[in-house]
């Protein structure tokens, strides 16, 4: 078969295109995921508690780092938030992340009232994390916080 002039380079440009654009999708899902579907691996429960009580601002917030030893399953529970002008239904916002300078790059987070069980909750490689809690925008003074960390 012979294709016209210009063809065979388009025909060309396509094939190498879609190889690029597969590679990005497999990169970015691997990037997002803790762990790949088919690892058969048990991960370890958290063993581990630390907990935390501290204040945050309105607009601020507060990350506190940790390691863990092996794959395994962490949880942070945002247990309470209280303060003078702070209603007990509080939205917060809760983040699983790294710890990146001043700050805690996000892997995992959501907005959410206090509660006794996990609000998040991941399995993750050994590694150094952080946990951190924030004004979302809806604190109009300071509020005192309980959090626990849990991992293996």
């Amino acid at each position: 078969m012979t294709l016209a002039p210009g063809l065979h380079k388009r025909a060309r440009f396509v094939r190498l295109s879609t190889v690029f654009v597969l590679g990005l999708g497999l990169g970015s899902a691997a990037c997002g995921s803790s762990t790949s579907p088919d690892d058969t691996r048990t991960p370890a429960a958290p063993s581990i508690i630390e907990s935390f009580v501290e204040q945050v601002a309105v607009g601020g917030f507060r990350f506190f780092s940790f390691s863990t030893a092996q794959y395994g399953t962490i949880n942070l529970t945002l247990n309470s938030v209280s303060g003078t002008d702070v209603p007990a239904d509080v939205q917060m916002g809760l983040t699983l992340g790294r710890p990146d300078g001043t700050n805690c790059a996000t892997l995992t987070n959501m907005n959410t009232q206090a509660g006794t069980t996990p609000q998040v909750s991941g399995i993750y490689e050994a590694g150094v994390f952080c946990a951190k809690i924030a004004d979302v925008g809806n604190l109009t003074a300071p509020a005192q916080f309980d959090i626990t960390i849990a991992h293996p």
